[in-house]
């Protein structure tokens, strides 16, 4: 129950569906840019951790703007903490990569949900 919860509150629909003015064909259009901007993303994190602060800042900062504006807004605080860590030490970035990623697998599971039920 309590995953299922947590789930429900991965995306906020009323925010996104308020944007988007309820168009369901749109809405999948969206979750599918979003998803795979969000592997890219996370491809160019994991390639900066330890090499490069301005990729990192980018990838973030891009990851961060995508996550709000589907209404991932836990992912997109853990984020904007990514970005605001571009000086952080190898260890730190990995455990914010690893935050990113466990938030954004309820992301894709509450996705996945939504998209079984159109």
């Amino acid at each position: 129950m309590e995953n299922n919860q947590q789930r429900k509150r991965a995306i906020d629909m009323e925010f996104l569906r308020s944007i988007i003015e309820n168009d369901v064909e749109f809405e999948k259009e969206l979750f599918a840019i979003f998803v795979e901007n969000a592997n890219r993303n996370f491809i160019k994190m994991e390639e900066a951790v330890g090499k490069d602060n301005q990729a990192w800042y980018m990838a973030s900062h891009a990851f961060k703007g995508a996550s709000a504006s589907v209404g991932a807004f836990d992912l997109s605080k853990i984020l904007e903490d990514a970005q605001k860590s571009m000086e952080a030490s190898i260890d730190q970035k990995t455990k914010i990569l690893a935050q990113a990623r466990e938030e954004f697998k309820l992301v894709l599971e509450f996705i996945n949900e939504e998209l079984l039920e159109k």
